[in-house]
């Protein structure tokens, strides 16, 4: 057995004894559930959508406003 083949074995191995709580998370808290995970808040769903909706008007109209002042 080669010595890279015999090393990946052994630290398979090594990993496969570690258990999950051993395993350290970082950046979770208490208060993440499921489909919680976006850094807004969106409780006020025609507030989120103009700002959303206004959002990407802009980022798509970016370009073109350049283009426009260049010509």
């Amino acid at each position: 057995m080669s010595p890279l083949a015999r090393a990946s074995q052994t630290s398979f191995r090594t990993l496969a004894r570690t258990s999950p709580s051993h395993v350290r998370t970082l950046y979770t808290n208490r208060e993440h559930v499921a489909h919680n995970n976006f850094p807004f808040s969106y409780e006020n769903k025609r507030k989120f959508a103009v700002k959303i909706g206004a959002s990407l008007t802009v980022a798509f109209l970016v370009p073109f406003i350049a283009a426009g002042y260049q010509l």
